[in-house]
Protein backbone atom coordinates (compact mmCIF):
# COMPACT_ATOMS: atom_id res chain seq x y z
CA UNK A 1 0.00 0.00 0.00
CA UNK A 2 1.04 3.62 -0.50
CA UNK A 3 0.74 6.57 1.67
CA UNK A 4 -1.12 9.07 1.91
CA UNK A 5 -1.45 12.26 3.49
CA UNK A 6 -3.98 13.44 5.78
CA UNK A 7 -4.53 16.50 8.33
CA UNK A 8 -5.83 16.40 11.97
CA UNK A 9 -7.52 19.21 13.61
CA UNK A 10 -8.64 19.02 16.92
CA UNK A 11 -12.46 20.17 16.79
CA UNK A 12 -13.12 23.46 14.58
CA UNK A 13 -9.94 25.03 16.08
CA UNK A 14 -7.88 25.46 12.93
CA UNK A 15 -5.06 26.78 14.63
CA UNK A 16 -4.59 23.29 16.13
CA UNK A 17 -4.14 20.68 13.49
CA UNK A 18 -1.11 18.43 12.45
CA UNK A 19 -0.14 16.51 9.24
CA UNK A 20 0.87 12.90 8.94
CA UNK A 21 2.13 10.78 6.08
CA UNK A 22 0.57 7.44 6.48
CA UNK A 23 -0.26 3.80 5.07
CA UNK A 24 -3.76 4.03 3.20
CA UNK A 25 -4.50 0.84 4.25
CA UNK A 26 -4.79 1.83 8.41
CA UNK A 27 -7.97 2.17 10.08
CA UNK A 28 -8.20 6.40 11.18
CA UNK A 29 -7.79 5.14 15.03
CA UNK A 30 -4.52 3.22 14.16
CA UNK A 31 -2.75 6.41 12.55
CA UNK A 32 -4.30 8.33 16.03
CA UNK A 33 -2.99 5.71 18.13
CA UNK A 34 0.62 5.65 16.34
CA UNK A 35 0.94 9.53 15.80
CA UNK A 36 0.19 10.08 19.38
CA UNK A 37 -3.26 12.03 18.79
CA UNK A 38 -5.26 9.92 21.32
CA UNK A 39 -4.96 11.67 25.08
CA UNK A 40 -2.34 9.44 27.48
CA UNK A 41 -4.50 9.67 30.21
CA UNK A 42 -7.31 7.73 28.57
CA UNK A 43 -9.95 9.81 28.17
CA UNK A 44 -12.11 9.51 25.06
CA UNK A 45 -11.50 11.17 21.23
CA UNK A 46 -12.70 10.56 18.20
CA UNK A 47 -12.42 11.01 14.73
CA UNK A 48 -15.45 12.15 13.49
CA UNK A 49 -17.36 13.59 10.23
CA UNK A 50 -19.21 16.87 9.39
CA UNK A 51 -22.54 14.65 11.07
CA UNK A 52 -20.62 13.95 13.94
CA UNK A 53 -20.45 10.09 13.15
CA UNK A 54 -17.08 8.69 14.11
CA UNK A 55 -14.70 7.76 11.54
CA UNK A 56 -12.46 5.54 13.63
CA UNK A 57 -13.22 2.52 11.48
CA UNK A 58 -12.03 3.82 8.19
CA UNK A 59 -9.78 3.05 5.90
CA UNK A 60 -7.37 5.88 5.51
CA UNK A 61 -7.79 5.30 1.88
CA UNK A 62 -11.48 6.38 2.14
CA UNK A 63 -11.18 8.92 4.90
CA UNK A 64 -11.66 12.64 3.94
CA UNK A 65 -8.33 14.74 3.77
CA UNK A 66 -9.28 16.72 6.84
CA UNK A 67 -10.32 14.62 9.74
CA UNK A 68 -11.56 16.58 12.97
CA UNK A 69 -11.19 14.75 16.33
CA UNK A 70 -13.69 15.35 19.26
CA UNK A 71 -16.59 13.09 21.12
CA UNK A 72 -19.41 11.65 20.07
CA UNK A 73 -22.57 13.53 21.05
CA UNK A 74 -23.92 9.62 22.35
CA UNK A 75 -21.04 8.99 24.48
CA UNK A 76 -19.92 10.46 27.86
CA UNK A 77 -17.93 10.79 31.45
CA UNK A 78 -19.36 10.49 34.01
CA UNK A 79 -19.68 9.82 37.77
CA UNK A 80 -22.63 8.20 39.59
CA UNK A 81 -24.19 10.93 41.37
CA UNK A 82 -27.44 9.52 42.89
CA UNK A 83 -29.26 6.02 43.40
CA UNK A 84 -32.29 5.59 41.93
CA UNK A 85 -34.86 2.60 41.95
CA UNK A 86 -33.95 -0.90 41.37
CA UNK A 87 -30.80 -1.45 39.37
CA UNK A 88 -30.48 2.53 38.42
CA UNK A 89 -28.05 5.49 39.39
CA UNK A 90 -28.23 8.47 37.96
CA UNK A 91 -25.93 11.22 36.65
CA UNK A 92 -26.25 14.63 34.72
CA UNK A 93 -24.00 15.66 31.88
CA UNK A 94 -22.89 18.95 31.17
CA UNK A 95 -25.56 19.54 28.73
CA UNK A 96 -28.14 18.97 31.27
CA UNK A 97 -29.39 15.62 30.51
CA UNK A 98 -30.38 13.66 32.90
CA UNK A 99 -29.14 9.50 32.73
CA UNK A 100 -30.33 6.46 34.07
CA UNK A 101 -26.99 4.02 34.36
CA UNK A 102 -27.68 0.48 35.42
CA UNK A 103 -25.51 -1.57 37.19
CA UNK A 104 -23.07 1.64 38.70
CA UNK A 105 -23.02 2.73 41.95
CA UNK A 106 -22.83 6.09 43.71
CA UNK A 107 -19.45 7.54 43.24
CA UNK A 108 -18.21 5.31 40.12
CA UNK A 109 -16.46 7.38 37.43
CA UNK A 110 -17.01 5.66 34.13
CA UNK A 111 -17.57 5.94 30.32
CA UNK A 112 -21.26 5.23 28.98
CA UNK A 113 -23.50 5.03 25.36
CA UNK A 114 -26.70 7.09 25.75
CA UNK A 115 -29.35 4.72 24.15
CA UNK A 116 -31.86 6.13 22.08
CA UNK A 117 -34.52 5.13 24.68
CA UNK A 118 -35.84 8.08 27.27
CA UNK A 119 -38.54 8.20 29.43
CA UNK A 120 -39.83 10.56 32.50
CA UNK A 121 -37.21 13.21 31.49
CA UNK A 122 -34.30 10.52 31.33
CA UNK A 123 -31.83 9.21 28.90
CA UNK A 124 -31.18 5.71 29.58
CA UNK A 125 -27.34 5.02 29.05
CA UNK A 126 -24.82 1.71 30.11
CA UNK A 127 -21.51 1.39 30.88
CA UNK A 128 -18.33 0.80 28.16
CA UNK A 129 -14.64 0.24 28.93
CA UNK A 130 -11.79 1.54 27.26
CA UNK A 131 -9.37 -0.76 28.78
CA UNK A 132 -9.47 -4.90 28.15
CA UNK A 133 -12.99 -6.14 26.81
CA UNK A 134 -15.51 -3.42 26.68
CA UNK A 135 -18.07 -5.60 28.58
CA UNK A 136 -16.69 -7.61 31.31
CA UNK A 137 -18.56 -10.70 33.04
CA UNK A 138 -21.38 -9.12 35.38
CA UNK A 139 -21.90 -5.67 33.48
CA UNK A 140 -25.01 -4.87 33.26
CA UNK A 141 -26.23 -3.13 29.66
CA UNK A 142 -29.43 -1.58 29.15
CA UNK A 143 -30.51 -2.38 25.55
CA UNK A 144 -33.65 -3.18 23.38
CA UNK A 145 -34.93 -6.66 22.62
CA UNK A 146 -34.11 -7.49 18.65
CA UNK A 147 -36.95 -7.06 16.66
CA UNK A 148 -35.94 -9.40 14.33
CA UNK A 149 -33.36 -12.55 14.57
CA UNK A 150 -31.45 -13.01 18.34
CA UNK A 151 -28.20 -10.18 18.15
CA UNK A 152 -28.22 -7.53 19.69
CA UNK A 153 -25.33 -4.54 18.90
CA UNK A 154 -23.32 -3.21 21.25
CA UNK A 155 -21.23 -0.20 21.38
CA UNK A 156 -17.52 -0.34 20.34
CA UNK A 157 -15.42 2.39 21.81
CA UNK A 158 -12.48 1.43 19.30
CA UNK A 159 -14.80 1.78 15.98
CA UNK A 160 -17.11 4.64 17.70
CA UNK A 161 -20.11 2.18 16.61
CA UNK A 162 -22.87 0.14 17.57
CA UNK A 163 -20.19 -2.51 16.02
CA UNK A 164 -20.24 -5.45 18.66
CA UNK A 165 -22.48 -8.47 17.85
CA UNK A 166 -23.62 -9.87 20.92
CA UNK A 167 -26.95 -13.42 21.23
CA UNK A 168 -29.93 -12.06 23.02
CA UNK A 169 -30.64 -14.63 25.29
CA UNK A 170 -34.14 -15.04 26.82
CA UNK A 171 -36.48 -18.28 26.99
CA UNK A 172 -39.62 -16.59 25.37
CA UNK A 173 -37.57 -14.08 23.34
CA UNK A 174 -40.91 -13.96 20.80
CA UNK A 175 -42.87 -12.51 23.42
CA UNK A 176 -40.40 -9.65 24.43
CA UNK A 177 -39.04 -8.16 21.09
CA UNK A 178 -38.57 -4.33 21.28
CA UNK A 179 -38.99 -4.33 24.72
CA UNK A 180 -35.95 -1.67 26.77
CA UNK A 181 -34.51 -4.02 29.59
CA UNK A 182 -31.65 -4.80 31.68
CA UNK A 183 -29.14 -7.87 30.51
CA UNK A 184 -26.00 -9.42 32.15
CA UNK A 185 -23.18 -9.81 30.31
CA UNK A 186 -22.30 -13.44 30.43
CA UNK A 187 -19.51 -15.76 29.07
CA UNK A 188 -20.87 -18.85 27.90
CA UNK A 189 -18.67 -21.78 26.05
CA UNK A 190 -15.58 -18.77 25.35
CA UNK A 191 -18.45 -16.53 23.85
CA UNK A 192 -20.59 -13.49 25.50
CA UNK A 193 -24.22 -13.04 25.55
CA UNK A 194 -26.61 -10.70 26.41
CA UNK A 195 -28.72 -12.42 29.18
CA UNK A 196 -31.76 -10.68 29.39
CA UNK A 197 -32.82 -9.54 33.65
CA UNK A 198 -36.52 -9.86 34.35
CA UNK A 199 -35.79 -9.28 38.14
CA UNK A 200 -33.76 -5.71 37.31
CA UNK A 201 -36.47 -4.64 34.28
CA UNK A 202 -40.00 -6.35 34.80
CA UNK A 203 -42.23 -7.11 31.64
CA UNK A 204 -45.30 -5.61 31.97
CA UNK A 205 -48.21 -8.31 31.68
CA UNK A 206 -49.78 -5.99 28.81
CA UNK A 207 -46.64 -5.45 26.93
CA UNK A 208 -47.01 -6.26 23.12
CA UNK A 209 -44.08 -7.22 20.90
CA UNK A 210 -42.74 -5.52 18.54
CA UNK A 211 -41.55 -6.88 15.12
CA UNK A 212 -40.33 -5.11 11.96
CA UNK A 213 -42.53 -5.86 9.79
CA UNK A 214 -41.54 -5.86 5.56
CA UNK A 215 -42.57 -2.15 4.18
CA UNK A 216 -41.62 -2.23 0.95
CA UNK A 217 -43.88 -2.66 -1.83
CA UNK A 218 -43.18 -3.35 -5.57
CA UNK A 219 -44.02 -0.38 -7.91
CA UNK A 220 -44.94 0.01 -11.36
CA UNK A 221 -41.77 0.99 -13.67
CA UNK A 222 -41.22 2.14 -17.28
CA UNK A 223 -37.79 1.38 -19.39
CA UNK A 224 -36.84 3.94 -21.69
CA UNK A 225 -36.58 1.94 -24.97
CA UNK A 226 -33.08 3.62 -25.55
CA UNK A 227 -31.83 1.18 -22.65
CA UNK A 228 -32.99 -1.90 -24.39
CA UNK A 229 -29.76 -1.40 -27.01
CA UNK A 230 -27.52 -2.51 -24.24
CA UNK A 231 -28.64 -5.74 -22.94
CA UNK A 232 -25.39 -6.39 -21.15
CA UNK A 233 -25.63 -3.23 -18.69
CA UNK A 234 -27.75 -4.02 -15.49
CA UNK A 235 -28.77 -0.35 -14.53
CA UNK A 236 -31.56 1.15 -17.03
CA UNK A 237 -32.73 4.49 -17.40
CA UNK A 238 -36.37 5.07 -17.09
CA UNK A 239 -38.99 6.00 -14.61
CA UNK A 240 -41.11 4.72 -11.86
CA UNK A 241 -44.06 5.92 -10.68
CA UNK A 242 -44.02 7.59 -6.84
CA UNK A 243 -46.74 7.73 -4.17
CA UNK A 244 -46.80 11.40 -4.73
CA UNK A 245 -46.33 13.35 -7.75
CA UNK A 246 -46.28 10.51 -10.14
CA UNK A 247 -44.00 9.07 -12.56
CA UNK A 248 -40.40 10.95 -11.97
CA UNK A 249 -37.25 9.90 -13.73
CA UNK A 250 -35.19 6.94 -12.32
CA UNK A 251 -32.00 4.39 -12.63
CA UNK A 252 -33.10 0.92 -12.25
CA UNK A 253 -31.38 -1.92 -11.76
CA UNK A 254 -31.73 -5.19 -12.99
CA UNK A 255 -32.52 -7.36 -15.78
CA UNK A 256 -34.78 -5.91 -18.80
CA UNK A 257 -38.60 -7.24 -19.13
CA UNK A 258 -39.17 -9.96 -21.91
CA UNK A 259 -41.71 -8.30 -23.22
CA UNK A 260 -42.65 -4.07 -23.15
CA UNK A 261 -41.45 -1.43 -21.28
CA UNK A 262 -42.71 -2.07 -17.68
CA UNK A 263 -41.65 -3.59 -14.74
CA UNK A 264 -41.77 -3.45 -11.27
CA UNK A 265 -38.79 -2.68 -9.08
CA UNK A 266 -38.46 -1.39 -5.07
CA UNK A 267 -38.28 2.32 -4.97
CA UNK A 268 -34.82 2.87 -2.57
CA UNK A 269 -34.55 6.72 -3.04
CA UNK A 270 -37.08 9.78 -4.26
CA UNK A 271 -36.37 11.91 -7.13
CA UNK A 272 -35.24 14.82 -6.19
CA UNK A 273 -34.59 17.99 -8.13
CA UNK A 274 -30.51 17.19 -9.28
CA UNK A 275 -30.98 13.64 -8.97
CA UNK A 276 -33.48 10.15 -10.00
CA UNK A 277 -35.17 8.03 -8.22
CA UNK A 278 -33.05 4.62 -7.50
CA UNK A 279 -35.09 1.37 -8.15
CA UNK A 280 -34.08 -2.33 -7.85
CA UNK A 281 -35.66 -5.26 -9.57
CA UNK A 282 -36.03 -7.81 -7.23
CA UNK A 283 -34.72 -10.64 -8.68
CA UNK A 284 -31.09 -10.81 -8.36
CA UNK A 285 -27.88 -12.47 -10.66
CA UNK A 286 -24.77 -12.89 -10.20
CA UNK A 287 -22.99 -9.67 -12.14
CA UNK A 288 -25.63 -7.52 -11.53
CA UNK A 289 -25.47 -3.98 -10.09
CA UNK A 290 -27.63 -3.14 -7.12
CA UNK A 291 -28.36 0.34 -5.55
CA UNK A 292 -27.82 -0.11 -1.36
CA UNK A 293 -27.24 2.26 1.24
CA UNK A 294 -24.24 2.04 3.43
CA UNK A 295 -25.18 1.13 7.01
CA UNK A 296 -23.93 3.06 9.92
CA UNK A 297 -22.47 0.12 11.52
CA UNK A 298 -21.27 -3.34 10.64
CA UNK A 299 -20.24 -4.86 6.58
CA UNK A 300 -24.06 -6.44 5.84
CA UNK A 301 -26.70 -4.73 4.32
CA UNK A 302 -30.08 -6.07 3.43
CA UNK A 303 -32.10 -6.38 0.12
CA UNK A 304 -35.82 -7.25 -0.34
CA UNK A 305 -36.81 -10.71 -1.05
CA UNK A 306 -39.41 -11.28 -3.66
CA UNK A 307 -39.92 -14.97 -2.11
CA UNK A 308 -40.10 -14.09 1.54
CA UNK A 309 -40.84 -10.52 2.16
CA UNK A 310 -40.97 -10.41 5.93
CA UNK A 311 -36.92 -12.08 5.56
CA UNK A 312 -34.61 -9.64 3.79
CA UNK A 313 -31.70 -11.18 2.07
CA UNK A 314 -28.35 -9.84 3.95
CA UNK A 315 -25.28 -9.47 2.17
CA UNK A 316 -21.65 -8.34 2.98
CA UNK A 317 -19.78 -5.76 1.16
CA UNK A 318 -16.72 -4.39 0.75
CA UNK A 319 -15.51 -0.98 -0.60
CA UNK A 320 -13.26 -0.73 -3.61
CA UNK A 321 -9.76 0.72 -2.87
CA UNK A 322 -9.58 4.30 -3.62
CA UNK A 323 -13.15 5.06 -3.09
CA UNK A 324 -14.00 7.92 -0.58
CA UNK A 325 -17.29 6.83 0.50
CA UNK A 326 -19.18 7.44 4.25
CA UNK A 327 -22.06 5.69 6.02
CA UNK A 328 -25.17 6.61 4.71
CA UNK A 329 -24.38 7.45 1.77
CA UNK A 330 -26.33 5.45 -1.48
CA UNK A 331 -23.92 3.54 -3.91
CA UNK A 332 -24.05 1.22 -6.49
CA UNK A 333 -22.32 -2.40 -5.46
CA UNK A 334 -22.27 -5.32 -8.53
CA UNK A 335 -22.76 -8.58 -7.05
CA UNK A 336 -19.81 -11.40 -6.84
CA UNK A 337 -19.08 -14.75 -5.95
CA UNK A 338 -16.30 -15.45 -3.40
CA UNK A 339 -14.29 -18.89 -3.30
CA UNK A 340 -16.89 -19.67 -0.58
CA UNK A 341 -19.13 -19.56 -2.85
CA UNK A 342 -21.33 -17.10 -1.38
CA UNK A 343 -22.25 -13.75 -2.51
CA UNK A 344 -20.35 -10.37 -2.06
CA UNK A 345 -21.33 -6.55 -2.76
CA UNK A 346 -18.60 -4.80 -3.90
CA UNK A 347 -19.23 -1.09 -3.94
CA UNK A 348 -17.70 0.66 -7.17
CA UNK A 349 -18.64 3.95 -6.69
CA UNK A 350 -22.05 6.01 -6.23
CA UNK A 351 -25.19 6.84 -8.23
CA UNK A 352 -23.27 10.32 -9.39
CA UNK A 353 -20.13 8.94 -10.83
CA UNK A 354 -20.85 5.30 -11.68
CA UNK A 355 -19.69 5.00 -15.01
CA UNK A 356 -22.87 2.53 -15.49
CA UNK A 357 -25.79 5.39 -14.45
CA UNK A 358 -24.42 7.78 -17.19
CA UNK A 359 -26.90 6.65 -19.30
Amino acid sequence: MGLREVEFILGFDETISTRVQVDESSTVYEVMSQTGLLPRDGSLRYAIDEKGNSLNHQKIQNAPAIIRMGLLKHIDSIWGEKKERGPFTSSERFTGEQLLIPGIEVGNYCNVFITQRKSKGHSYAYRFRTEGLPYQNGDIVYVRAPQKGSNISLFDPLSGRESIQLPYLHSSLDQIRGFWGCCEIQTIQGKQSAVFRQDLTPVPKNFQPRRKKSKVKLVQCKIKKTSFSNRGNTISKGSVLQPVGGFQRALITGPLPKKGTTCEGVLLRFARKNSPALVNRPYYHDGQYLFIKLPETGNTVAVHNIIHPDSPIKMRFIIQQGLSINAGQWVVAKITRVQTNKRLLVVEGTPKDHPSCQI
